[in-house]
């Protein structure tokens, strides 16, 4: 019981805790998403954007849209185009002190066990490649 206790204080099951996100860096971009999730649970993933100019282009991989759905963006993106390596979204963001953010309201679809989720890109810098164990 008390291993249970620690575990889930850690992260290690899922929604809170040290273990249960991660950060990827995509240039001068931050992503921060879930490395531990729970099926069917809420989650989220946010973007902090250095620096926008106008117009943000964030592509979201295709393996991202085999275990999470997206349930709502803030700000809204400008347009969504579906290609074979995700979903692109553009937006049309005010720069604020310098950086913006993006949260991604998600929703884990299956349980998965260390399930790859390809790289994100935002303004052409690509970050490193991300995984994602979804528990039941």
């Amino acid at each position: 019981m008390l291993c249970l206790l620690i575990a889930a204080v850690l992260g290690l099951t899922g929604s809170g805790g040290y273990f249960s996100s991660q950060k990827l860096q995509a240039g001068p971009h931050q992503i921060e998403l879930p490395a531990i999730s729970r099926w069917a649970a809420a989650d989220s993933m946010t973007m902090t954007v250095n620096a926008p100019a106008g117009s943000t282009a964030v592509l979201v991989p295709a393996q991202f849209g085999d275990v999470f759905s997206i349930e709502s963006i803030s700000p809204q993106p400008a347009s969504v185009v579906g290609t074979a390596e995700g979903d692109e979204f553009t937006f049309d963001l005010q720069p604020s002190n310098g950086t913006v953010t993006i949260d991604f309201a998600l929703r884990a679809t299956n349980p998965a066990w260390l399930r790859q989720l390809g790289e994100f890109r935002v303004n052409g810098a690509e970050s490193g490649a991300a995984s994602v164990t979804v528990l039941p």
